[in-house]
Order: C-alpha cells, then structure tokens, then sequence
C-alpha cells in the first residue's frame, strides 16, 4: 500500500490499462486482444490502490486522479486521516489481487454525479479475466464481506447491491464474521 504522500516524489509503473466508459458507450470486446490493442488515447493506468474503494490512475498525460469505486464502502487502513479499522487492510488487499495484472474499464452511474466532493471520479471497476469476460470490483468487494453500501452514493440499481450484501452478511463473510 502507498499513502497520498509518497505519490508525489515516486514514479509508478503501469501495470493495469483502463478505459473511461460513460454509460450506454460501453464498446464490446470479442476477446482480450481486442481491449489490449486500444489505442494509447483510450488508455488509463491503475498506479496504486489507496484503500479497498479507492484507487489512483494515471492518465496518458500522466496526469494522476482518484477513482471511488461506487455502491461499496470499505473500512479504512493506517492513514493521515484515518486509523485502521476492522478489516479496512484485508479489503485494500482484496482490492489490489483483484486488479493484479488485469485490464479494466471504468463506468458511470447516471444516478450519481462524475466526481464526489473530494474531487475523485464515482466509477464502477470492470476487471478483464483471462477468459475475455469482465468482473465488476465493486460487485465482488460487497459478495465476500469485504465492503458495505453507503446510501451515501446513489445508483440505479441499490436494491441489487443491497442483496449482495444481505447474502454476505447473512453468510457471515468478511468483515460480517469478524467485526
């Protein structure tokens, strides 16, 4: 894990590509060769995740943004402004196996706004698997326990998200068994 404060000084490799995918525009890959011979334009980079539902980006500029990840709230790690709650660390590790070495793609939610107050773009996180699909982080972070939903953030779709953490809490996974 990387704080806010050493990002300055470091360069990051990139490891990830990532595309801004607006609703309603999302382009359909037959395979994965397809989202890898994006042009360098199309592409985004995932540098550090900096907790379960935040990750930082790179542009091709390399300019660097935020990404909060939508309808999931994870617990927070050691940080300047937070002390570490019950699995905030086991959820920014999910986080970062989960993006390890994989594509992904970004989507909006046109019930909530492009970027939240702190200036981070509201995204959903759609991972590449190796057999060409997509899984969607924030779907996965609320099945295993490993997040909660917020109203704080709407979506279209809470009745779902709500489900999902309804089975892990009633399967006591995650942070259900053990906080």
């Amino acid at each position: 894990m990387v704080s806010a404060e050493t990002l300055e000084a470091q360069e990051w490799p990139e490891k990830y590509s990532i595309e801004i995918v607006e609703e309603g525009e999302a382009p359909i890959y037959t395979s994965k060769t397809d989202l890898l011979n994006l042009s360098a334009e199309e592409l985004y980079w995932v540098v550090a995740v900096l907790d379960g539902d935040t990750i930082l980006m790179s542009a091709p500029d390399r300019t660097l943004f935020q990404v909060r990840l939508l309808a999931v709230d994870t617990n927070e790690i050691n940080g300047p402004d937070s002390t570490v709650e019950c699995y905030g660390p086991e959820a920014a590790q999910f986080t970062l196996e989960f993006l390890k070495n994989r594509a992904v793609r970004l989507t909006a939610d046109p019930a909530n706004e492009d970027v939240d107050p702190y200036g981070r773009k509201l995204r959903y996180v759609d991972v590449l698997q190796s057999d060409g699909s997509f899984s969607r982080l924030n779907d996965a972070l609320l099945s295993t326990g490993m997040a909660t939903y917020p109203d704080q953030y709407p979506t279209t779709t809470p009745d779902y998200f709500k489900a999902l953490q309804s089975q892990a809490q009633s399967q006591e996974l995650g942070l259900w068994g053990s906080c």
